[in-house]
């Protein structure tokens, strides 16, 4: 896809330093990371192909090409988040034209093993495919005029089966399954966006209205009880997105600290444990933010800042230990600056992830 554009719209908004809750608690500095440093995930992009890399998390310089992926001219990858180490994307097939409506070829990928199956070749492209059931099966969207469907693709099987479809002018996105197993996606129309719940063969329920306008960057829980976005608010005198946090059953918002409310925020993510929500931060006083850790009951807590500008967190390792991000220079979404990624140690460290083209987050390998 067209890689600067894309990273453009998909930033939002959080907190810096002062706040509801007090200032922001510094981590406390831990031992160097243990034996066994996780490994990372990403793609460089290239005009007509992709490669994709593995690295440690501490020496991202020291990469290994676990695969190339081909693809139409200026259109690259468009990667979901990982399960153990199974990688799932979008692409549009080398030698075809490209464009935002083009059909997709739906990839699976063990990084680790280095298998490859292609699983489909209708899949809408700018829509994030999302691993489900423990990583046995891949929920995706197909478009076909105005009628969009989800579907399930079974890993083993590659059986295929519509989850849900409609008619629409607006869109929906598949997000993943809640804690009974139900789908969920989000809707947006004329009234904004709203979360909707299906189970089996029954008509889907509204479970919350999410926003008036385009709310993104969904996020589920680990234990699939609630779900993170960003949403446009206004602040004094901007609309800006926030990040919100709700409890699936019932919509009930998620009673988290805030550092300065007046600020944008970036990439709502999930700890691992679940027990916190990591936000990136505009730099409201000074020339950088750090990411927020924000948990209820306690005072948001900080990672280590960049130099000049803020953080967009993309996915944590397995353990906790490590934050991959997106790192920009400039002040805020509306001036983004130059876009680099980023391994984020718990333990103060930042270690940069350099490429020739636009680094792609993927995700992180298992240790096994």
């Amino acid at each position: 896809m067209n890689r600067r554009t894309a990273s453009l719209v998909a930033l939002g908004a959080v907190a810096i330093l002062a706040i509801t809750w007090g200032v922001l608690r510094l981590l406390p500095l831990r031992e160097a990371a243990p034996a066994g440093t996780p490994e990372l995930v990403f793609a460089a992009f290239g005009q007509t192909s992709d490669l994709i890399y593995v690295a440690p998390a501490t020496k991202p310089d020291e990469r290994t090409i676990v695969d190339t992926v081909q693809h139409a001219e200026g259109w690259g990858l468009n990667p979901g988040l990982m399960y153990g180490n199974l990688v799932v994307f979008n692409a549009i097939p080398a030698g075809t034209a490209g464009g935002r409506g083009a059909p997709a070829e739906l990839w699976l990928l063990n990084a680790r093993s280095r298998e490859k199956t292609r699983l489909a070749r209708d899949a809408d492209l700018l829509v994030k495919p999302v691993l489900i059931a423990n990583g046995k099966a891949i929920l995706y969207r197909r478009s076909d005029g105005d009628v969009q469907q989800i579907v399930r693709v079974e890993i083993e099987t590659q059986a295929r089966s519509v989850l849900h479809e409609e008619r629409t002018a607006f869109g929906m996105i598949p997000l993943g399954l809640d804690n009974t197993g139900a789908l969920l996606f989000a809707r947006l129309s004329n009234a904004g966006t709203d979360l909707f719940r299906k189970t089996g063969g029954a008509a889907a329920t509204l479970a919350f209205h999410a926003s008036d306008e385009l709310a993104r960057d969904w996020q589920l829980s680990p234990d699939g009880r609630s779900i993170a976005y960003l949403a446009q608010q206004t602040r004094g005198e901007r609309v800006i997105y926030r990040m919100q946090a709700v409890s699936i059953e019932g919509g009930r918002a998620l009673a988290l600290p805030d550092a300065n409310p007046t600020g944008e925020q970036y990439g709502p993510v999930w700890t691992p444990d679940g027990a916190d929500l990591t936000v990136g931060q505009e730099p409201v006083s000074g020339t950088s933010a750090p990411v927020a850790l924000l948990r209820a009951g306690t005072p948001p807590a900080a990672l280590a800042a960049p130099k000049q500008g803020f953080d967009v967190p993309f996915a944590w390792n397995a353990n906790g230990t490590y934050l991959a991000a997106r790192t920009f220079d400039g002040k805020n979404s509306t001036n983004a600056g130059r876009e680099t990624a980023v391994v984020i140690a718990r333990s103060g460290e930042r270690y940069p992830i350099s490429a020739p083209g636009e680094v792609i987050l993927v995700g992180w390998l298992t240790n096994a």
